[in-house]
């Protein structure tokens, strides 16, 4: 018989029949596979497969027989024993041979030593990874997108800050124009039922006459102040106060230098009178509205002896001052109130005024005849306050 039928029939033998091996003794614990070297070709019959430890049998090679057209009956494989292999152990897969007829004893011994049964050539032996052969995905950092990002936090930063700055801007804004909406409400706006269409009222009202008794003024007072400016309505606010609320006091603080032609001093002849801010600011409220700003001074009429109370922002009192020569006049005044009309929230008076002179003295140009209109408003507190006093000329 040939030593190339003896190597086929060898061949057939090993792919159809499992090796059997058992795990190695526990004192040979390789590091490392052991390299294969390939065995030369030999022409004698292959030798029987060594067993790794005396307790384990070799697997007993079928009988030869003579290359036949017949084909030879089957050995029944013994189960294999399969081996966990442990963690530390790296088994490298054994490199598939073009030539499936040759298999040579070197491999059955390299699979004794290494404690694994090799099913079949042509499948993939088993294989466990080392740790140190396991490497973990190292994590890159994109450059450019490590300098996008500081960018992008700046320019969210800078969209947030333009938010909120519009975001301010728009409510002080709209706070504004809300107050000038109320402001404008206020005015317009009158807490009764009043008349859609203008309506003439009685001049003998009570009504009326109380109003217009608020704005009146003598002959002296024109004379003293013709004009119609803040120093004139804080005097008519000082004539609403009562006598009831003023009382004796004394000259402490007052500076005549302030008020000519006025002076204080206590005698028997001249104590003077005061009275506290506070009443003051109550009826320029009353007469021209809670919103309308005071300015406390002293009240009297230019150099007149008309009025002459001083401000003293220590004691916050208002103290009477002494005029030895009290203002004279020869102008003469005629005064009427000719109409009163209502229109919603609002009531205007009409005065018709006549100056005369005398033959020694003419008018002076500040005194001026004609037609005055008084216009008050009901107010959210129900009182009618002084809006405006407008002059028209009757006797162009």
């Amino acid at each position: 018989m040939k030593n190339g039928d003896n190597n086929v029939i060898t061949n057939q033998t090993t792919n159809n029949q499992v090796s059997t091996v058992q795990p190695a003794t526990p004192q040979v614990a390789p590091a490392q596979p052991v390299p294969v070297q390939p065995a030369a070709p030999v022409a004698q019959q292959p030798k029987p497969v060594q067993p790794a430890a005396p307790q384990v049998a070799p697997a007993q090679p079928a009988p030869v027989q003579p290359a036949t057209p017949v084909a030879q009956q089957p050995v029944p494989a013994q189960p294999a024993i399969q081996v966990e292999t442990p963690p530390s152990i790296q088994i490298p897969q054994e490199p598939k041979s073009n030539n499936n007829t040759t298999k040579n004893n070197n491999d059955d011994s390299y699979q004794a030593l290494s404690g694994v049964s090799i099913i079949d050539n042509n499948q993939d032996m088993g294989y466990t990874a080392q740790p140190e052969d396991i490497k973990e995905p190292t994590p890159t950092v994109d450059e450019e997108e490590f300098e996008e990002k500081p960018k992008k936090k700046f320019n969210l930063s800078l969209i947030l800050l333009i938010v909120l700055l519009v975001l301010v801007g728009y409510i002080l804004y709209s706070s504004t124009i809300h107050k000038k909406q109320i402001q404008q409400l206020n005015f317009n706006c009158t807490p009764v039922t009043s008349y859609k269409e203008e309506k003439e009222l009685d001049v003998d009202s009570t009504l009326v006459q109380s109003l217009y008794k608020k704005v009146a003024t003598s002959i002296r007072e024109d004379v003293a102040q013709p004009e119609w400016n803040d120093n004139m309505k804080l005097y008519l606010a000082y004539r609403q106060i009562l006598d009831s609320d003023k009382y004796d006091t004394n000259c402490n603080m007052f500076d005549e230098a302030s008020m000519e032609p006025y002076t204080c001093e206590v005698s028997t002849t001249f104590i003077p009178k005061g009275f506290k801010q506070e009443v003051l600011i109550l009826e320029w409220k009353k007469l021209f509205g809670e919103d309308t700003p005071i300015t406390l001074t002293n009240i009297k009429l230019e150099n007149s002896c008309v009025g002459g109370y001083q401000y003293i922002k220590e004691r916050e009192e208002f103290v009477q001052g002494y005029c030895a020569q009290p203002t004279a006049t020869s102008y003469k005044v005629t005064k009427k109130l000719t109409k009163a009309v209502t229109y919603r929230n609002t009531i205007i008076l009409t005065e018709e005024v006549k100056y005369h002179g005398n033959e020694k003295m003419e008018l002076p140009e500040s005194l001026k005849s004609g037609n005055y209109f008084y216009t008050f408003r009901l107010d959210m507190n129900y009182n009618y306050v002084l809006v405006s006093k407008v002059y028209e000329d009757k006797y162009k």
